[in-house]
């Protein structure tokens, strides 16, 4: 069945026969007539709430939602509705509507993620670019057995940045990879003190621990390694391995590298191993708050419709911010 209903064309109303894969789960909550649960799902095209309404049978509801898992495509039978000026679908049991999993195979997973706007083999070459620009032999080999790495480079050209806050695409890694080395690059114009070199490249290597993050089938989801380690000490590992075929690679740059791939989540409340402690490190930790966060911002404006009253962001620390709407 060739999906034909998408979510960006959904509005108040709709009758919905179609596939959408669940993004998210909420689990199952009493009300007035029953029992609901919620579900986030979505296409390559944005997401949508989802509300199943059951009747009083907890087991029943229960069952069906168990039975559900984030990744999975299911054919929807419901309509759209508002709840608190949001559009939702609503499945309600009693009005023949329902829920039916699809079987893999039975789908193409591309029409349920979203993928980058930009020319993704335009901002790789530009990556290139600046990559050549790295004047120290061992830092500019290292970067060099990433980006020549035809595994790699595949995987890295169509991985995600996250799951929700920024960049949460197909491509959005490389998009923020080349967002933050071209900050870097003009950053060490600006201050003589940094190691233009060392931040340009650790702007360029620092989250290529992202490519074992997640997996990305119809939804992203993060891997276990992920989960257990951390895309920061995965990235530190992959490094640590690539400085082991290059000889004669300096111990003390070694070090230094680490400790701002280490470093550059900040705080360690915010799951970072280490606190910047060089100013490299302390650059990169800014110049990556910098491009998260307004990157976020600006794709949250793009995605909330312009006729809302009050536009709101909610940042990665989960803060409400007001968006001035022009």
């Amino acid at each position: 069945m060739t999906k034909e209903t998408y979510v960006e064309d959904l509005i108040e109303g709709d009758e919905i026969n179609d596939r959408f894969a669940i993004k998210e789960k909420k689990p199952p909550k009493e009300y007035t007539k029953g029992w609901f649960f919620k579900l986030i799902v979505g296409d390559k095209t944005g997401k949508i709430p989802l509300v199943y309404w059951g009747g009083s049978d907890e087991r029943e509801v229960r069952q069906l939602y168990e039975g559900l898992k984030g990744g999975d495509v299911i054919k929807v039978r419901g309509v759209v509705s508002s709840f608190k000026g949001e559009e939702q679908i609503s499945i309600n049991e009693k009005e023949l509507h329902g829920i039916e999993r699809v079987r893999c195979g039975e789908y193409e997973e591309a029409e349920y993620i979203p993928s980058t706007k930009k020319d993704v083999e335009n901002m790789f070459s530009k990556l290139l670019q600046l990559a050549r620009t790295i004047d120290d032999e061992n830092l500019y080999e290292l970067v060099s057995s990433f980006l020549k790495d035809e595994d790699f480079v595949g995987s890295f050209k169509q991985a995600p940045y996250s799951k929700r806050y920024a960049y949460n695409y197909l491509g959005g890694l490389l998009e923020h990879t080349l967002i933050e080395s071209k900050i870097a690059a003009n950053i060490a114009d600006i201050y003589d003190e940094l190691d233009r070199d060392l931040l340009l490249a650790s702007a360029i290597v620092h989250d290529f621990g992202k490519v074992r993050e997640y997996n990305t089938t119809t939804s992203i989801e993060l891997t276990n390694e992920a989960q257990l380690v951390g895309h920061t000490v995965m990235c530190e590992r992959m490094i640590n391995e690539r400085i082991e075929s290059i000889p004669d690679f300096p111990e003390e740059l070694k070090l230094k590298l680490a400790h701002i791939v280490l470093s550059h989540h900040g705080d360690y409340e915010w799951g970072s191993p280490r606190s910047p402690r060089t100013e490299e490190a302390v650059a990169l930790h800014h110049i990556d708050l910098l491009a998260v966060r307004l990157s976020g911002f600006i794709q949250a404006k793009e995605e909330l419709d312009p006729e809302d009253e009050e536009m709101i962001y909610v940042s990665k620390e989960g803060v409400q911010r007001p968006i001035f709407n022009r």
